[in-house]
């Protein structure tokens, strides 16, 4: 098993397990076995629901069924993967399934630069099997794709969205303390950390996680200029729900 470390401007670790050949390869059939089915679709449009009355000859017809059907297979075939992950955040279907997901090498979400460059290298390189080669013997599993565009291949083990945010009873001064910090606002990057952190811990060694939690206490401390010892579980917990309360509601 390898790991993708990433380093944030917190000075706080986040490891990722990278997505090896064999889920790649299980995910990419699926994708490509959904690609089939439409490339299917759209040649029965082509050769039965295709009709102009200014083609006069069935050779025009035939000419402009061929064409419709090169230009939009290679929509498919290139289109396919980076509407995709830039509409699910990295993932395509087959990598939902198999819960992998396209992320920067830094940890922010792919973009559409990244999805672009690394899927045109796709499209030119893997029908040779170049890319499969590579992810086979690349330290990182990269593609050439993914080593050009800065990206990552990684396995997610969690659901940020359904995991709870706060337990349903904290104690009476932990309460009193996150409703003391209110007013203290998360930013978008701290807020998608600290959830990776909540989401992640559960899976940690304990010193590992220790580790962690003293490091987003000393953070947050020195940021809020709060006492450390103030910053346990439930406390980030119920930041998070503080700062995240309108998509929770």
């Amino acid at each position: 098993m390898r790991i993708h470390t990433v380093l944030t401007p917190a000075n706080i670790e986040i490891e990722y397990r990278l997505a090896g050949a064999g889920s790649r390869l299980a995910a990419f059939v699926i994708d490509f076995s959904i690609q089939i089915v439409i490339c299917l679709f759209l040649a029965v449009v082509a050769l039965f629901g295709i009709f102009d009355y200014r083609l006069n000859t069935l050779a025009e017809i035939e000419s402009f069924a061929l064409a419709f059907l090169i230009i939009s297979w290679f929509v498919v075939y290139f289109c396919y993967f980076i509407i995709f992950e830039m509409w699910l955040n990295g993932q395509s279907v087959g990598k939902k399934i198999f819960g992998l997901r396209v992320i920067r090498d830094n940890g922010q979400p792919v973009g559409l630069w990244q999805s672009v460059v690394r899927n045109l290298f796709k499209a030119v390189l893997d029908i040779f099997y170049i890319g499969l080669f590579f992810i086979l013997f690349s330290p990182a599993h990269k593609r050439i794709g993914d080593m050009v565009a800065g990206t990552v291949v990684i396995c997610e083990h969690y659901d940020i969205e359904s995991m709870p945010l706060m337990p349903v009873n904290l104690p009476n001064h932990n309460r009193a303390v996150t409703e003391s910090l209110s007013h203290l606002i998360l930013t978008d990057e701290e807020k998608g950390l600290l959830h990776l952190y909540m989401a992640r811990k559960i899976y940690l060694p304990e010193p590992q996680k220790q580790d962690l939690h003293n490091k987003w206490a000393e953070y947050l401390a020195q940021k809020w200029q709060i006492e450390p010892t103030w910053v346990d579980e439930e406390i980030l917990a119920g930041l998070l729900q503080i700062n995240d309360g309108e998509r929770r509601m």
